[in-house]
């Protein structure tokens, strides 16, 4: 269901962030950001079908979360799909040439433990060729916190043991 995810989130984040900003939206809208009260009040456009469908989804993709967290005990996969941009820069720009803003790039990969409530770690891994951060998430079962610590403590034990440089 990875293709699904960012409509999924945006459909649960957006009415959701919307129905509890309401009150300081309207009392302060000079409160919040351009970008952000835009956000906000699209919110307020969507429908309840359209939240319902989002929730359905995301019960879908537990069930299938489960299903493979039921085989492995924990998944490592990137952060984010690129190295941390300096401040400031907005967009990223993909080999195909397709742009994405930064935080939507910065979200994608961590939608579906936000989407399912699987827990999730980010761990540092090293650095671009640029000296940029890199970051690695580590996904497990519901309420097995202890055991993602574990795996992200044993992998910086592992680091300077294989080589890895250790990150800033």
């Amino acid at each position: 269901m990875a293709r699904y995810v960012q409509a999924v989130q945006w459909g649960l984040m957006v009415p959701e962030a919307t129905a509890y900003h309401e009150r300081t939206l309207r009392a302060a809208p000079d409160l919040y950001g351009a970008d952000v009260r835009a956000l906000l009040e699209a919110g307020e456009l969507m429908s309840a079908g359209d939240y319902l469908r989002a929730q359905r989804a995301r019960t879908l993709m537990r069930e299938s979360w489960s299903r493979l967290l039921a085989e492995v005990d924990a998944i490592a996969a990137p952060a984010v799909p690129v190295a941390a941009v300096p401040a400031g820069q907005e967009t990223v720009t993909w080999p195909d040439g397709t742009v994405e803003s930064v935080s939507d790039a910065y979200v994608r990969l961590s939608a579906p433990a936000n989407i399912t409530g699987v827990p999730a770690l980010s761990v540092p891994v090293g650095h671009d060729a640029e000296g940029m951060p890199i970051g690695m998430q580590l996904l497990g079962r519901p309420l097995a916190e202890d055991l993602l610590l574990r795996v992200g403590h044993a992998y910086e034990l592992i680091r300077p043991a294989h080589g890895l440089a250790p990150v800033a």
